[in-house]
Parts: structure tokens; sequence; C-alpha cells
């Protein structure tokens, strides 16, 4: 118990509400890390804890390489759905009729 002549730390209240309400920064993402290598788990973190969460907890976390794998899961993530959703623009295959290939000083033989 405080004194009413201690100050109150805000941060420190901050974080033990955050770590009554959920699981850490730290958890999630390392969580939403392991779970770039299978599809399934990927799926069952964003049905389960969602990309909100795992954004929040990369913007709570004081350590910056923890806060850099989060990013790099987030981007991922998003990587995911872009291409569940139809893929990135100028990443289709597209055939090359008529795209002369060779090299070579002569041209293509026709």
């Amino acid at each position: 118990m405080t004194s009413e002549d201690e100050p109150i730390d805000p941060d420190g209240v901050k974080s033990s509400l955050r770590r009554l309400a959920g699981p850490d920064e730290g958890r999630i993402i390392e969580r939403a890390s392991a779970a770039l290598d299978d599809v399934e788990a990927a799926a069952t973190f964003v049905e389960e804890i969602g990309l909100a969460e795992l954004e929040a907890a990369i913007e709570a976390t004081d350590d910056p390489d923890l806060a850099a794998r989060g990013r790099r899961a987030l981007d991922a993530f998003r990587r995911f759905r872009r291409a569940a959703a139809g893929g990135e623009p100028g990443d289709h295959f597209h055939p090359g009729h008529g795209t002369p290939l060779r090299t070579d000083p002569e041209g293509p033989n026709q």
C-alpha cells in the first residue's frame, strides 16, 4: 500500500492494468512470429488474437528488438491478406508471347 504522500507512477499502473487485462505484448509478438511458419497457425493467430492486438502490442513494447519482430510479423500478415484477396499488382505471371528473349546481335529468327 502507498501512503498519500507517495506519487503514483502512471506507467507502472498502465503496465499492471495491461497484465491484468490479457496476454502481454511479448507473448503476442512471439506468437505472431511463430505463426508465420505455418498457414494454419497464422490463420488461428488472426482469428484468436487479431492484427489490431498485434499492432497494440508493437506500440506498447519498450523492447526495440521485440518491436522489430512484431513489425516484420505484421507486414507478413498484411502480405498474406493481400495474397489471399487476389495478390499484389505486378506480382502476377504474364506470358511473354511475342517478346524476344534472345540477346544476341542477330536478333530473333523469324
